[in-house]
């Protein structure tokens, strides 16, 4: 059956299904949220306490399960594509480059993204194997993006900024829903969830599946970047004796996802071999939060979790690698005027890795510990207008010294409709796994080639650090501005600069000579820090309810990036060149939601992203478009339309592993959901 007749007739089934006799467990969310409702929405990353978005003296962004569901995105870096100050470039159908405020590539080492509070920080890359994360979009509450340094509250790694997605309460999703859909590269797409009470409290379980299509190459020719996914996750909520309130969630899920690499090969006479390979990923975490309050007003919060993870690139690579986490955080008044939050964290993460023919990891085994400790006082010095809040968190882990972060803030509302804040930060980031210990096989430069005056193909391959890389750290400058102008319009302003030093990079070692089949000159490069950097920025974002039943949402972000090697050498040099050509200049976006009735809904999601580089990547506006329609208060069907305005198009030019470079196709779904 082609994808036309598969999405005719799934329409036709679930439209019929539609006709029976169902309850809905809770009603689809409103189209026509007001703006002083959203402005009072709470967000807990910032300053990990509840406060209003207003009250936040950093930049922060709410996407909304409404703007999730109305964005017709199927994955979670699709969805983060609307938050000014993100960039999102997909580098097939299964990979992802996701940073904030500069550094972009496939493993974006200078953003921390936590789930519920759980990081899903890859210690053996650093950076997100987006592929392995996932969860039923229907259950997230909200994301919450800080741009900025978010090290003084939540450690290293967060240099950049911060993305928590948190989950609804047990409470909130009563009852079933089922979710089914087909289309042209999402092929197929399942979820169902069920939702009880026990022990007093509430209770989730869901399971959700997909299979992605392949997407193209520049030749037009199959990328061999499928993806195949199933998971299954539970929540659980109850309020306990003396005030605790227990969250006990988990997952479990297991993928396989395609790849092309441009494997290095001496004997080749391109200098490489192209390998279709497989990608598979299992893991699954348990997390627990206890939260409570004494007898002195004060709040208390214990989380610990256990997350076991197993990746393994067919004949590559494969790590195992189980973490341990437990978090505290205390907050109290100690005075009118000052509101403290303080708190202790401990890690430990072991991995168990087998080396492959491009990537060699030594020792095999090898673990890590981390311990912190942060303080945070938000003064207020006048009184629902002036506030300064002060803060540093302190790291020691297996890596690196003894690492301060603090972190001043300064808030001004002159009014209740606007503020005014700034910033002065410190982050760092610490090495990985495979920078430390790993050893790869970069690329080959045949005999003769430009570059190679010698008949003997050179093989270029890094040197495993000697464990004395240091830490990247940034000096963080921020100003922002909000605004609501009135009942239905509001406008958010941050500006940025940002001062980069002792970034990771690479120079020129030795050669050496190896009388193999083919005899080939081996390059050693060595890590070091010779690399330095400076960014300025802006991110405007709009909100505004033109009509009772219309609401457009523009954003524009601006980044200038300048990164220079201290060296000089050839190969840093060069490192600083592609730090340069990792983001794009100028990105817009324009939302519109229009709510015709309770049956009728339609958004609209144009986006535009300058260049990269010197036109590696060249510019490109898509445009995605959904219509919903509700024939019942309980079920909705929806039509989704994405990259409508070309047949494809490259969004980014893979780094770090040899992966074949993909363009992202036009496609087409239908999704029906059915609560009952």
């Amino acid at each position: 059956m082609n994808t036309s007749s598969a999405l005719f007739v799934t329409s036709l089934t679930l439209a019929a299904l539609a006709g029976a006799g169902v309850h809905a467990a809770e009603p689809p969310e409103a189209a026509d949220i007001s703006l002083e409702d959203l402005l009072k929405v709470e967000v807990t990353s910032a300053a990990r306490k509840a406060q209003r978005i207003n009250d936040v003296a950093a930049a922060v962004f709410v996407v909304s399960r409404e703007d999730i569901e109305r964005s017709g995105a199927t994955s979670l870096p699709e969805v983060l594509r609307m938050v000014p100050g993100v960039e999102v470039a997909r580098l097939a159908n299964n990979r992802w480059a996701v940073s904030v405020r500069g550094f972009n590539n496939r493993f974006a080492n200078k953003l921390l993204v936590l789930m519920d509070g759980r990081s899903i920080y890859s210690p053996i890359f650093s950076g997100v194997l987006w592929e392995n994360e996932d969860t039923l979009l229907e259950d997230i509450d909200r994301i919450e993006v800080i741009r900025g340094p978010g090290a003084a509250m939540w450690g290293a790694n967060a240099v950049n900024g911060v993305i928590n997605i948190i989950t609804r309460r047990a409470r909130d999703t009563q009852g079933n829903l089922l979710i089914a859909g087909v289309g042209s590269e999402e092929r197929v797409l399942a979820g169902f969830r069920h939702g009880g009470q026990a022990g007093g409290g509430h209770y989730r379980v869901w399971a959700k599946g997909f299979a992605r299509d392949e997407a193209v190459t520049p030749a037009g020719k199959s990328g061999n970047d499928y993806w195949r996914s199933a998971r299954t996750g539970f929540r659980g909520d109850w309020s306990m004796a003396a005030g605790h309130r227990l969250t006990l969630s988990g997952q479990a899920y297991t993928g396989f996802t395609g790849d092309r690499f441009n494997r290095p090969d001496v004997a080749s006479p391109t200098g490489m071999t192209v390998s279709n390979l497989e990608q598979t990923g299992k893991g699954a975490h348990l997390l627990g939060r206890n939260e409570w309050t004494l007898a002195d007003g004060s709040e208390m919060a214990l989380q610990g979790y256990v997350d076991h993870t197993n990746i393994e690139l067919a004949g590559t690579f494969k790590e195992v690698r189980t973490t341990i986490d437990l978090d505290f955080q205390h907050r109290l008044l100690l005075a009118p005027n000052h509101d403290v939050i303080w708190g202790l964290g401990y890690r430990r993460s072991s991995d168990r890795t087998t080396s492959g023919s491009l990537i060699s990891v030594t020792p095999r085994t090898g673990s890590f510990t981390l311990a912190s400790a942060f303080i945070h006082d938000d003064i207020t010095l006048i009184p629902d207008t002036l506030r300064l809040m002060l803060g540093v968190r302190l790291e020691k882990s297996s890596f690196t010294r003894l690492e301060p972060m603090p972190n001043a803030r300064l808030m001004w509302t002159p009014s209740e409709n606007q503020s005014i804040w700034m910033s002065l930060s410190r982050a760092v980031r610490t090495p990985s796994r495979a920078e430390l210990d790993a050893q790869v096989d970069l690329g080959v430069l045949p005999g003769g080639a430009p570059g190679n005056p010698t008949p003997l193909p050179i093989l270029t391959r890094n040197v495993p650090d000697d464990h004395k890389l240091k830490v990247e750290k940034v000096t963080a400058y921020e100003l922002g501005y909000r605004q609501q102008m009135s009942p239905t319009l509001s406008a958010d302003i941050a500006a940025f600069h940002n001062e980069y030093r002792d970034l990771r990079s690479v120079m020129l070692g030795s050669q050496r000579f190896v009388a193999g089949l083919p005899p080939y000159i081996v390059q050693e490069i060595v890590p070091d820090n010779s690399v330095r950097a400076y960014t300025h920025g802006l991110e405007v974002a709009l909100d505004w309810n033109l009509l009772p039943w219309w609401r457009i949402q523009p954003s524009y972000s601006y980044l200038s990036l300048h990164a220079r090697s201290t060296t000089g050498d050839r190969s840093s040099v060069q490192t600083a060149a592609r730090i340069n050509q990792s983001d794009p200049q100028h990105k817009l976006s324009l939302r519109s939601a229009m709510s015709f009735s309770d049956r009728h809904s339609f958004d609209l999601w144009l986006r535009h992203v300058s260049k990269l580089g010197n036109n590696a990547i060249p510019a490109y506006t898509s445009l995605d478009v959904r219509y919903a329609w509700r024939p019942r208060r309980d079920f909705e069907l929806s039509l989704v339309g994405q990259n409508l305005l070309d047949r494809s198009h490259p969004e980014f030019v893979p780094d770090l592993l040899p992966s074949q470079a993909c363009e992202i196709e036009r496609a087409l779904y239908v999704k029906a959901r059915w609560l009952f």
